[in-house]
């Protein structure tokens, strides 16, 4: 079992919605609980999730990022 670290980051991707990130804000337990903050491909901030790692991994759908959480999207204004 992985265990969180802070600035660790993880990826979901999914068919419908996209790609998702979250980003370890906080540990506790010598990593065995954190607080994960999860954010849109855009760096929206969308939801959290505060609980053990075993719990976050689970499911399968969360991967162990190779990069950072992408820049926020910038919006072009239409005219």
């Amino acid at each position: 079992m992985r265990r969180f670290s802070v600035e660790q980051n993880w990826v979901a991707t999914d068919a419908i919605y996209g790609t998702f990130f979250g980003e370890v804000m906080e540990v506790s337990e010598e990593g065995r609980w954190g607080v994960v903050v999860i954010t849109d491909s855009c760096g929206n901030v969308l939801d959290t999730f505060d609980g053990s790692a075993a719990e976050f991994q689970v499911s399968e759908e969360w991967q162990l990022a190779d990069q950072e959480r992408p820049l926020r999207c910038s919006r072009r204004l239409t005219s």
